[in-house]
């Protein structure tokens, strides 16, 4: 069984993120949407400081905003982080979040799926249970997945998934219905502590697509920058 992940690993593109900032800003009353341009060039840097930083000054507000959100483990939580410095409250916080899954379901925003993935999805055995898993609420990801042309493409889809939290109870009670042991599941995703560590412990195999800086700690099956890279070594772990 391969549980993957949805934003940062089937679906890929910043727009979503940068909306998310943007509906942050509307939310913070700001004329300078300093959110949206933060994490606009902390996404251009993949999250790495020092190139988010480069030909910028220590007067400048997106330099202080880039040093607060460094070490974020991606946009959204970057975003997140530097709107509650900003004052912008929790119910804020999720109006903004809603807005960009509604910019989604309406087709406002861009994204594109991994480079012959549907062919991917498709050569594994049909002994294999391919799961979608994500903490996106269903509007919008539906859209989404019809527009990547994924529908048909995952045996099961679970939204707002709740993870880290929620991960180990949705990768048991697949493991039971599908009547498979822990070491039989490989989990995909491109943030270690919310897609991966939750079934590592459970003696999963794990895949991390590492865009951003890796955390110390972090301890992933394999890893490569790009989903792509890792299509052979996914067929070759699924093969009976």
């Amino acid at each position: 069984m391969v549980i993957f992940d949805f934003d940062g690993t089937v679906s890929l593109g910043d727009e979503p993120v940068i909306a998310y900032a943007r509906h942050l800003d509307e939310q913070a009353g700001s004329t300078v949407d300093l959110i949206t341009r933060v994490v606009s060039r902390w996404l251009a840097a993949d999250g790495r400081l020092a190139e988010a930083i480069d030909g910028l000054t220590d007067a400048d507000p997106v330099f202080l905003g880039l040093h607060v959100v460094d070490g974020a483990i991606d946009g959204y939580y970057a975003a997140q982080r530097l709107a509650g410095l900003v004052g912008v409250t929790p119910e804020g916080i999720d109006a903004a979040y809603q807005a960009s899954r509604a910019d989604l379901a309406d087709g406002l925003i861009s994204t594109h799926a991994p480079e012959g993935f549907v062919s991917f999805l498709a050569a594994f055995p049909a002994s294999v249970h391919r799961v979608l898993v994500s903490n996106s609420p269903e509007n919008g990801l539906r859209e989404q997945l019809a527009k990547l042309e994924l529908t048909r493409s995952f045996d099961e889809i679970v939204t707002s998934a709740n993870k880290p939290a929620g991960l180990p109870a949705i990768a048991e009670r697949l493991l039971a219905e599908q009547g498979v042991a822990a070491s039989q599941l490989l989990s995909v995703g491109d943030i270690w502590a919310n897609d991966l560590a939750p079934v590592a412990v459970l003696g999963s195999a794990t895949a991390l697509i590492d865009r951003m800086p890796v955390p110390e700690g972090a301890a992933p099956t394999v890893r490569a920058p790009h989903i792509e890279e890792l299509y052979p070594w996914f067929l070759e772990w699924a093969r009976p």
